[in-house]
């Protein structure tokens, strides 16, 4: 009897309250007018991140004196990087994201060499002190939680180079893909690859120009970011 009773109660207030619905939203209307909502994530909206990773620089550098010149080829070195991160996103459908981005980079990112001549080994380094990138995604939802993009932007990265070098500041662009993915609520984790290219310059010139030695870097790095998305909820299903 209990059972019963509970049953029919709950089928009541069911069935007030699906009218009340009804009526107060889509008086006039017909229930196959109103939108159906599912808990699927809404990829459109600002977001905030911060990630570590790795990265690694090679120099590609040339060196010329009077009619003489030569490659130096080799030199680079490894390190960690930090980053933050701030973007926003709009998803076009129920499979493309477009959006844009821009982050900086610190990173302790060294590269030496070493020669030797006869008994003397000379060696120096120079460090990548950071990096930064404005930029914009293109990305092919693999389902309603997990993002697959790739990227371009224009970036920058500072050097330090060792006297009597000269500190540089290199332009350049970088290309990379990534996935990501969401956690829970508003909380997402996102693994990233980028190359980036940096243009050439001249970083050393002496004996009244004579003596000249240029360098043009490139940087690949990988990084995990935990990103913050506002606006998160309930979008319509179509």
């Amino acid at each position: 009897m209990q059972k019963t009773l509970v049953a029919a109660t709950l089928a009541a207030v069911l069935g007030m309250g699906g009218a009340a619905y009804a009526a107060d939203i889509y008086a006039g209307g017909g229930l196959k007018d109103a939108p159906v909502y599912a808990p699927a994530t809404s990829w459109t909206g600002f977001y905030a991140g911060i990630g570590v990773g790795g990265g690694a620089v090679n120099h590609d550098g040339t060196a010329s004196f009077g009619g003489l010149s030569g490659e130096l080829n080799g030199i680079g070195g490894e390190g960690a990087l930090g980053t933050v991160q701030v973007g926003y996103d709009y998803q076009l459908d129920h499979h493309f994201v477009v959006g844009v981005f821009a982050d900086f980079d610190f990173t302790d990112i060294t590269s030496s060499a070493r020669i030797s001549l006869g008994g003397t080994s000379l060696s120096a380094s120079g460090d990548l002190n950071d990096m930064w990138s404005v930029g914009g995604r293109v990305g092919y939802l693999v389902n309603s939680n997990t993002l697959a993009y790739v990227l371009a932007s224009y970036t920058e990265a500072d050097f330090s180079f060792p006297h009597p070098l000269t500190n540089s500041t290199f332009s350049g662009y970088s290309v990379g893909g990534g996935l990501e993915t969401r956690l829970g609520g508003n909380w997402f984790l996102k693994g990233e690859y980028r190359f980036t290219q940096l243009d050439q310059q001249t970083v050393l010139t002496a004996f009244a120009g004579h003596l000249r030695v240029t360098d043009q870097p490139d940087v690949q790095t990988g990084r995990v970011s935990l990103v913050y998305k506002l606006g998160q909820g309930y979008e319509p299903l179509k």
